[in-house]
């Protein structure tokens, strides 16, 4: 039976849910998610206290998050509070109201457990093996250090962007003297943590609105079309670039920069200083950004308890992400499969004709399993259904420029042609790129014919290169006309991208 699963994290800056619903076969899909920006740790101050004013903008969202958990039937609600909860002296008093009067039991969770729910967002939706992970909060900031994808150190810093803006004064016009008094602040602060010295030269993982901000102004600087920032990733003097425009910027200026949400341009700088300088401490030139944290990280915790009885982190992130885009999508798994075996069976036979490596082979392996889930949406035109679905479905272990490849492969896996323009996303790709994709999608293209059945009717194919020739035997226990004579309608195409003839037998 489907079940619904809402998880609310209560942070110092803004409190957020996400509702997730989980099919009969165990896969998934992000169904809502909102977001209050509620500021619950401004002006706590040195005695730690929840203001008034904003303990009820806080009640005000969470009685509306209620309204969206009964529309939506949930079925399991899992609730956190972070820094600015934990830290507060009246803790006791606003939990007490909010289960009082909207019903609400929130776990206050310590800075270690909020270090381990974000790295479980990262690690079982980023394909990365070593790294350094950074939360950047209103009240607090977490660090850890993933190596072999576990969490091996994790500290829980006490100040984010809502206390560094106050404690320092960040808010408008930054005095230079401010801003170096701060910058000086984070690197005593990095020196006090021993483990983060054996972390020299790894990508760091970033995670938080702050952070998110930094990207979208990165994004609009280099016209980067793609809604994702789910693994966006920067060099140093990119980060710099907007860490120096925002920090030179008053609070009007910062609020009118194409990428900066109005509602954080007052905290943004306050946010971004660790992030900046813990680049700069531990020697590293990409910072890499994950759209999930927390949220996800509580999802994982609780779904993979429950639906597989097995540790929290994912064995391969990308192919259970397939998986689970694959059962959304209604689609013949087992065919895809097959497309995929044999597809990738081609490829490795003609490596001498398209001398491609790794990186394609992958690229094709996704793709095949994905070419069909467009037809979700209509068989007619899907490998242009399936364009769109690629680019803007959670699929995740990929990077941008290799989630655009794929989705270009399977919009080109027909004989009919797909006519987008790959210069429109030539922050991305390039034309070599492009040549790359129309080779590929051809190998799709004959795998797929060759299972026009679905039925697995062809079980294996030989490939004989010779100079002018590519010889396909297949073997199949049936008779294999029908997926003969149509992957054969692939040969005036394979001519034009390898100056061979194509032959299945």
């Amino acid at each position: 039976m489907a079940k619904k699963y809402a998880i609310i994290d209560l942070g110092s800056n803004s409190v957020r849910m996400i509702i997730m619903k989980i099919f009969n076969d165990n896969s998934y899909k992000l169904i809502d998610q909102v977001k209050e920006m509620v500021r619950l740790s401004e002006g706590m101050g040195e005695e730690k206290t929840l203001k008034p004013l904003a303990i009820k903008r806080t009640m005000e969202a969470l009685k509306f998050f209620k309204k969206l958990i009964e529309v939506h039937s949930v079925d399991n609600t899992y609730m956190v509070a972070t820094a600015a909860v934990r830290n507060a002296t009246n803790q006791e008093f606003f939990l007490e109201k909010v289960k009082q009067e909207v019903g609400f039991d929130f776990t206050v969770i310590t800075g270690k457990e909020e270090a381990y729910y974000a790295y479980l967002g990262v690690i079982n939706t980023i394909d990365i093996e070593d790294c350094v992970m950074i939360d950047i909060g209103g009240a607090s900031t977490e660090i850890g250090w993933i190596q072999n994808r576990r969490l091996k150190e994790s500290i829980s810093l006490p100040f984010g962007a809502v206390i560094m803006t106050e404690k320092f004064m960040l808010k408008d016009k930054i005095s230079s003297q401010r801003l170096k008094r701060l910058e000086e602040f984070f690197k005593k602060e990095f020196s006090n943590i021993p483990w983060l010295k054996e972390t020299q030269g790894l990508p760091v993982v970033g995670l938080g609105g702050t952070i998110r901000a930094l990207a979208k102004i990165d994004r609009n600087r280099v016209g980067f079309n793609l809604i994702s920032l789910h693994n966006y990733q920067m060099n140093l003097d990119e980060v710099s670039y907007g860490y120096n425009l925002v920090s030179r910027a008053n609070y009007q200026e910062r609020k009118n920069i194409p990428g900066v949400n109005k509602e954080r341009a007052d905290i943004i700088v306050g946010g971004l200083v660790p992030i900046r300088y813990l680049l700069e401490y531990i020697k590293s030139d990409k910072l890499i950004i994950s759209g999930n944290g927390l949220r996800e990280g509580v999802f994982y915790h609780n779904y993979l308890k429950e639906y597989y009885k097995k540790a929290e982190i994912l064995e391969d992130v990308l192919y259970h992400s397939i998986e689970n885009n694959l059962k959304n999508y209604d689609v013949n798994i087992k065919h895809s499969n097959h497309v995929k075996n044999l597809a990738l069976s081609i490829f490795d036979q003609t490596t001498k004709l398209h001398k491609m490596g790794r990186e394609a082979r992958r690229l094709l392996s996704v793709a095949a399993l994905l070419h069909d889930i467009g037809s979700y949406v209509d068989y007619y035109n899907h490998h242009k259904h399936g364009f769109y679905l690629v680019l803007n479905s959670r699929i995740n272990g990929l990077r941008n420029r290799q989630l655009l490849m794929c989705a270009f492969i399977v919009a080109n896996h027909r004989e009919i042609p797909f006519k987008e323009d790959w210069r429109k996303y030539s922050t991305l790709i390039n034309k070599a790129d492009y040549e790359a994709i129309k080779k590929l999608s051809i190998f799709l293209r004959i795998a797929e014919q060759l299972d026009r059945s679905e039925f697995g009717s062809v079980e294996e194919v030989a490939c004989y290169l010779t100079e002018d020739c590519l010889q396909i035997m297949v073997k199949s226990p049936n008779s294999p006309e029908l997926e003969i004579e149509t992957a054969m309608k692939a040969e005036g195409d394979f001519k034009k991208l390898f100056n061979r003839r194509l032959v299945i037998v």
